[in-house]
């Protein structure tokens, strides 16, 4: 690719904002919080001329684009156009017509928003079809679950946040879409349907990447040092060579790492750095063992179905435990949790300061890393994961994995006409959104523009005029290699990342992989095999468990909390039961309350109820021991810098403990919550100092107070 071509698509590259998932590798029992897309332009205030009004639709502005053209040969359906439902758990990012309710500015970023106008306008003109976008009222989880339960499907497309997916799969909820596949089947719309998961397709992806979570990244300044590593002519062969000549395999990793960390045996890596020397490869050995099993063809769960004890994927972790032993790959710790789980992010972060050659590097750090080198004025590559050296370089067993963000499918109780509607009206909007956000005349024109656009994103130099054209010509090869790594969709990521990390530090009796993965199968099949065999009911599973609530548990020194009825301090829901009785809840009181001393005891008892479909929720609260005879006030320290309030402020919204430092009483338990302000010398409507009394009392009844100054501003 010539420096030209790079140059120019980068700069179309760099007008395009690529969509973004919410999921990750957090927090999976609930939506997390969401958030906008990265990246995003601030968002400009509608003006009356483009400012939706009510029923009408926005026409989108033109694009170089050339004019969507309708997916098969069918004359458009006259009447009233059919709307379908489209279900999200954050509308501000899907629809384009969105505006706040409070500034009344369009949500989306307003490139964003003019391709996903130009969506809407192919989707009425060639369908007769309108998107209605709906924000899920509740847990994701939950609403679809109950919504289908109850014969009313909240929406028609689903969108499902990732890492929900396994769950959602579980309750038996989604279609099957096999007999839609002919509507996938072009080059434009195939990357959007998934492959089949337990014997059938269930959902489909709207976000175009070529970025892998963890992709394999160096440093080539600190390779240039290394002169074992030069031709006859003093020139570096990078990694990028080696792939682009074809010699990209694990024999020719393990000899560069080799000679990497012979050159580096004796160099001091950066203060703070795990290591005091600096390494050859320094990585997560779970996202290693990922990338390994897939360039040789394996998987954790692939087209077979189950294969983590695959011989590819056993041949890519014993090509893992061999560098492990060698220690040209290192992880720089694990957390005391028994199970070798590595330090999160602790290699990536020891790389960005260059205590590292090589590493796995999650895709939202690696802008961080490459500017520290940058600032260091080195240069940061990236590169395919070598391929087992049996395949050739275009073998399709040879693959990248991927790992996926949201998800769509469509819900049980959607009529089959208007599934096969909804289902072409997703494929025509994202095509048409993507073509609209590049200018150009297909998909696979914007795939590649993004591509580019990320690696801008990752702050990777490929301007540079040495390594840039090697560097973006192996990028895309990333991307044509990549396949979805459904394992942490389905819920068994875990359970692998366990087997490994036990097996790598020999923890808990624990054998090497190939002996291990085929001794601990069971905990895999025990997840698939349940699932399956719910897919093959026609019931919906409820798997959400029963939500419990709480109120403050305070006793006095003495109480025997044995006796306590502990039902009247909990409380408990549960989506299809509705408030259940906890006086059938089971209660546990910790070992560790003292209560005959005063103190604050977290964990201290725990509530666990069950559902009608066996689902269990458990809530730990805190319990509080205060000493009755207590008769000393508590004491009450102010800030040091007292927050400021607006002019005109509602005093009933200013929080008064975020002017208290501490508040204990004489045993040090906190009262901080118990602050009340007197507000007799306060007034807001006029800027000026005012005195406030902030009293506080103590669960004996005791009070401390302190006089702070308030300042009302007139900004």
């Amino acid at each position: 690719m010539k420096k030209k071509k790079i140059g120019a698509l980068l700069m179309s590259a760099c007008m395009v904002a690529s969509l973004t998932a919410c999921g990750g590798e957090g927090e999976k029992e609930k939506d997390p919080t969401p958030t906008p897309a990265q990246g995003s332009e601030v968002t400009p205030k509608p003006t009356e001329a483009t400012k939706p009004t009510e029923g009408a639709q926005d026409t989108p502005e033109p694009t170089d684009a050339a004019d969507p053209t309708p997916t098969e040969e069918a004359s458009v359906p006259a009447g009233d156009p059919v709307v379908i439902r489209y279900g999200t758990h954050w509308v501000q990012d899907l629809d384009p017509n969105h505006v706040d309710d409070v500034s009344g500015e369009y949500t989306m970023n307003e490139t964003q928003r003019q391709a996903g106008l130009a969506g809407l306008a192919a989707i009425k003109e060639q369908l007769n079809v309108e998107f209605e976008f709906i924000q899920y009222s509740a847990n994701t989880t939950e609403e679809l679950m109950t919504s289908v339960l109850a014969g009313n499907p909240v929406c028609d497309l689903a969108l499902m946040w990732g890492g929900s997916e396994g769950v959602i799969l579980a309750q038996n909820v989604l279609q099957q879409l096999d007999d839609y596949a002919y509507i996938f089947e072009d080059e434009d719309t195939s990357w959007m349907f998934y492959d089949k998961l337990y014997g059938h397709n269930y959902m489909l992806s709207n976000v175009i990447r070529y970025k892998q979570r963890w992709p394999l990244i160096f440093n080539i300044s600190m390779l240039e040092k290394v002169d074992a590593l030069k031709d006859e002519n003093g020139n570096l062969i990078t990694p990028m060579d080696h792939y682009l000549n074809g010699t990209w395999t694990w024999s020719t990793f393990t000899d560069y790492l080799t000679k990497i960390q012979a050159y580096y045996a004796n160099t001091a890596a950066p203060d703070g750095s795990k290591y005091d020397t600096i390494q050859a490869y320094e990585t997560d050995h779970r996202f290693a063992g990922l990338s390994a099993m897939y360039s040789a063809g394996g998987a954790i769960y692939g087209n077979a179905g189950l294969e983590p004890d695959s011989a590819a994927s056993i041949k890519g972790m014993q090509y893992i435990e061999d560098l492990f032993e060698k220690k040209l790959l290192v992880d720089p710790g694990t957390y005391d949790d028994g199970k070798g789980t590595p330090e999160w992010c602790r290699a990536a972060d020891d790389f960005g300061k260059g205590a590292a050659v090589f590493t796995d590097c999650p895709d939202w750090w690696i802008g961080g890393v490459a500017s520290s080198a940058a600032d260091r004025g080195e240069v940061v590559g990236i590169v395919p994961w070598p391929r087992e050296d049996s395949l050739s370089v275009d073998d399709p067993e040879y693959t990248q994995a991927i790992t996926l963000g949201d998800s769509v499918g469509v819900l049980k109780g959607v009529s089959p006409e208007k599934t096969e509607l909804a289902l072409k009206a997703y494929a025509l909007y994202w095509t048409t959104y993507y073509k609209a956000l590049g200018g150009v005349d297909s998909v696979m024109e914007y795939k590649e523009q993004n591509a580019l656009h990320e690696l801008n994103e990752m702050k990777i130099d490929v301007l540079n005029e040495k390594y840039g054209d090697k560097i973006v010509e192996c990028f895309l090869a990333i991307g044509d290699k990549l396949v979805n790594d459904y394992a942490d969709l389905l819920g068994i990521r875990v359970t692998w990342d366990d087997i490994i990390g036990q097996s790598l530090y020999g923890l808990n009796g624990m054998s090497a992989y190939d002996v291990a993965v085929k001794a601990n199968m069971n905990l895999f099949t025990n997840v698939t095999s349940n699932v399956e065999s719910i897919l093959a009911s026609n019931e919906v599973h409820d798997n959400q468990p029963p939500a419990i609530d709480s109120k403050e548990a305070v006793f006095a020194a003495g109480t025997d909390l044995a006796s306590v009825n502990w039902a009247e301090y909990f409380t408990a829901k549960d989506s299809v039961d509705g408030e259940l009785d906890m006086t059938k809840a089971t209660y546990t009181v910790s070992e560790d309350v003292d209560s005959a001393k005063a103190g604050s005891y977290g964990d201290a008892v725990k509530a666990e109820i069950s559902d009608a479909a066996g689902n269990k929720g458990e809530k730990k609260i805190k319990v509080i021991i205060y000493n009755p005879d207590n008769t000393t006030a508590p004491t009450v320290t102010a800030k040091a810098e007292l927050p400021t309030v607006k002019v005109d402020t509602d005093t009933s919204t200013i929080s008064w403990k975020d002017y208290i430092e501490s508040a204990v009483d004489a045993d040090g338990l906190d009262v901080k919550e118990t602050v009340t302000a007197d507000l007799s010398e306060l007034d807001t409507t006029t800027p000026g100092t005012y005195n406030v009394a902030l009293t506080v009392t103590d669960y004996a009844g005791n009070t401390g107070s302190v006089t702070v100054a308030v300042t009302v501003t007139a900004e």
